[in-house]
């Protein structure tokens, strides 16, 4: 028995449910309504809640299926009902020879101006400037509200004008306002195809555990005006911290690793233990961990295919789309459809750690009035020494400045808390003997 969820507005779900009760016997169906559009955080609940009792969910137009992937990992196949060229090809042929209307004068939304002028050009008839196509926005909080005004104001600056929709809110808006308008619905053959679409996707997800899933990871650029941009050795040091943040994430999810170039890296691994380690994506701790941990960020990209050169493509337009979104976070790609983001526990662009140093640096230099420029040199020489007791002499000559410019900034530091005298030791047979600094930042 197929536990198949049915998504979308409760008559299209209706006519969907009335078909499988006479096409196969082992399917059953639950309903999850969707008849109001500004509702769309119910339905997204509503998926969640209900998802881990199911093997797949059907939706029935693209506008639902766009808001739920947009807000949620799939963790069972997913399909929606495609709405066709020759669905609209058949209702053309139908307003012309049946009604007699001009199927030039059409207000449509639901298809987008490619396949209009696809469509046009395949009958051979020019329509420019008389057919009006609505653009398409799902993220606009008052859509319907858009398309039922878009189709409106067609009519009324045209009366000869038919409206197409395949939306039923759009739909029943219109017949209200007695506009002149055909609901596209779903043949019972394209139900039929998006079924057997899901039938073949849950058994390539039986098949597929050991299906090869390629990541790409990039090292986000450091914001210009960070302080770590102004020394090589600094920007080496996080590319070393972040190689380490990618190996340990590589080895949790038995990864190989190849790195191309200085900053770029793709990990090759199986789909059954990447999904087990990281819950379906849900956790996803490589991003907040480098976020967390360094001063960087990194651009994620997650590719499936049938083939390692498919995976690999993939995963690089997924990284593109992170790095085109500012990073930190990571984009699932297969099959031409893309899920994401996925972003650390860090939405900013910013990345705040790099943003902590530099308001770190800032406030010891103010509280010592030195610049910060030196507190940043002071704390590149503390890195690549890996050491953080000097004498004057020592940073003397780190910092190719004199040993009395030394001992004011090191007396400032050591006034402000940030260094201490820990003890002395004799530089030469002759003279004092010098104060061993150890510096506190």
């Amino acid at each position: 028995m197929l536990a198949l969820g049915v998504v979308g507005h409760e008559e299209e779900i209706n006519n969907i449910t009335k078909l499988l009760s006479h096409m196969d016997n082992k399917i059953k169906p639950t309903k999850i309504y969707f008849n109001d559009f500004n509702d769309k955080d119910t339905l997204i609940s509503n998926v969640k809640k209900r998802e881990k009792n199911l093997d797949a969910l059907l939706f029935t137009d693209k506008i639902s299926f766009e808001l739920v992937n947009s807000s949620m990992i799939s963790s069972i196949p997913w399909v929606y009902i495609k709405m066709n060229e020759n669905l609209l090809l058949t209702t053309l042929l139908n307003l012309s020879v049946i009604k007699n209307k001009d199927i030039k004068a059409l207000s449509i939304d639901t298809y987008d101006q490619k396949t209009i002028d696809k469509i046009f050009n395949r009958i051979g008839l020019d329509y420019y400037n008389q057919v009006a196509v609505a653009d398409y926005d799902i993220f606009n909080q008052n859509f319907i509200q858009y398309l039922v005004d878009f189709h409106q104001e067609q009519y009324h600056s045209n009366i000869n004008t038919t409206c197409i929709t395949s939306l039923v809110q759009v739909y029943n808006q219109l017949e209200k306002n007695n506009i002149p308008c055909v609901h596209l619905k779903a043949t019972n053959e394209r139900i039929k195809d998006a079924i057997n679409h899901l039938a073949l996707k849950i058994q390539s997800k039986k098949d597929d555990k050991s299906q090869t899933v390629v990541i790409a990871i990039k090292i986000d650029p450091i914001n210009e005006y960070s302080l770590i941009n102004e020394n090589e050795y600094q920007i080496l040091l996080e590319k070393t911290k972040v190689t380490q943040k990618i190996y340990l994430f590589a080895q949790k999810i038995q990864a190989s690793v190849v790195e191309v170039g200085i900053d770029q890296y793709f990990l090759f691994c199986t789909k059954s233990i990447l999904e087990t380690e990281t819950n379906d994506f849900k956790k996803l701790d490589i991003l907040t961990d480098v976020s967390n941990d360094t001063s960087s960020t990194i651009s994620m990209g997650i590719g499936y295919g049938i083939t390692v050169r498919e995976a690999k493509l993939n995963a690089q337009e997924g990284m593109k789309n992170s790095q085109n979104a500012k990073g930190n976070r990571a984009y699932i790609v297969y099959n031409d459809e893309t899920i994401g983001p996925i972003a650390s526990e860090y939405h900013s662009s910013e990345n705040k750690h790099a943003k902590h140093l530099d308001e770190q640096y800032n406030k010891i230099a103010n509280d010592v009035t030195v610049s910060i420029n030196t507190i940043f040199k002071l704390h590149c020489i503390i890195d690549e020494t890996q050491k953080d007791t000097f004498t004057s002499k020592e940073l003397s000559g780190h910092l190719d400045i004199t040993p009395r410019s030394v001992n004011r900034i090191l007396n400032k530091l050591e006034e402000n808390g940030y260094a201490e005298v820990i003890g002395k030791k004799m530089i030469s047979n002759a003279g004092r003997p010098s104060r061993i600094i150890k510096i506190n930042f």
